[in-house]
């Protein structure tokens, strides 16, 4: 079982530390493993040190439904014109998206890293805030599964493709098993499993008061699900902001001071970081919760707002898990 934390390339490792030596003398003072790299931007792999790159989490694209169907009045209705979308995007054609998944898949097959992370979702701007989505689980599911199959068809990766959980409604957020049955029938690929993040799934109960609380429910919802045995990576940490999430959906206009699409991008990634917070477990153990799952890798997914204040998150989650 490793310890990772996660972190974004581009290919400098992430915006607090300045090169590769420093990043793995972090790695090494925490007992650390390796990290979960995002990359951004085109690069290549040879410029990241292999040994230190344990995964590799694919770049999200929450607003797919309408770019992947080409619904042009739907984009301009969102991005106001075409050089928003291709800007948001990188392209005009629903093939850039499956061009940067087929860089990064090469990419993490050349690194050799075990496994690589996905998010079988679809959000808009208009229902960020009241979760009231106007399409159905299974469109997202469609959607995904056609925009990773063309990516891994097109790739020559070859390690596991773990699909993560969200909290949106019509999304992959595992409110069941069959959203995992189905993801596995309309992907084409035999190796794959899950990520399972903790916070997002406590973020789909927005009545959890303390972290005691928060574990017991993760531990009924995974006995519910049956799919322990499918989860590769646990993503680690708490998230108690039920009541942001509640009262964050009685806003009618949360957008009403934007003038154009990025003002309003501001908003809703402000809004998304209210929700998942990123905040670690600090008092209650997590052994069950570990034991119960088993994963081979754990990624200590924490605010990273500084060295001192992320090395101290780290610290009070890792003294919560004694099984490693």
């Amino acid at each position: 079982m490793q310890h990772l934390i996660n972190i974004g390339v581009d290919p400098k490792p992430g915006h607090l530390f300045q090169d590769w030596q420093q990043a793995e003398v972090f790695l090494l003072q925490n007992g650390l493993n390796g990290f979960e790299i995002a990359p951004h931007g085109n690069f290549n792999s040879s410029l990241l040190p292999k040994a230190l790159v344990k995964g590799l989490h694919l770049t999200f694209f929450p607003i797919l439904l309408p770019f992947w169907q080409q619904d042009a009045q739907a984009l301009l209705s969102i991005f106001g014109d075409w050089q928003t979308v291709e800007q948001y995007y990188g392209g005009l054609e629903p093939q850039c998206l499956v061009d940067t998944y087929v860089h990064q898949l090469n990419m993490a097959q050349d690194l050799n890293v075990p496994y690589v992370v996905f998010h079988p979702v679809s959000c808009d701007m208009d229902h960020l805030f009241d979760f009231a989505f106007p399409w159905q689980l299974q469109e997202t599911l469609n959607a995904s599964a056609e925009l990773i199959n063309a990516a891994l068809k097109q790739s020559h990766f070859k390690g596991k493709l773990l699909f993560e959980n969200l909290w949106w409604p019509s999304s992959f957020r595992l409110d069941s098993r069959d959203e995992y049955d189905q993801l596995r029938k309309l992907v084409n690929y035999d190796n794959c499993g899950l990520c399972f993040d903790t916070g997002h799934m406590m973020a789909t109960n927005t009545k959890l008061l303390n972290e005691a609380q928060g574990v017991k429910f993760l531990l009924h919802k995974l006995m519910q699900l049956d799919l322990c045995h499918e989860i590769e990576t646990l993503h680690l940490n708490a998230n108690l902001n039920g009541d942001y999430i509640e009262t964050a959906m009685q806003k009618r206009q949360p957008y009403q001071d934007c003038d154009d699409f990025w003002q309003k991008l501001a908003v809703a990634l402000n809004h998304v970081s209210q929700i998942d917070s990123h905040t670690p477990f600090v008092q209650t153990p997590l052994d069950s919760l570990i034991e119960l799952i088993n994963p081979n890798h754990i990624v200590h997914e924490l605010g990273q707002t500084s060295l001192a204040h992320w090395q101290k998150a780290i610290c009070s989650q890792k003294s919560l898990v004694t099984l490693c």
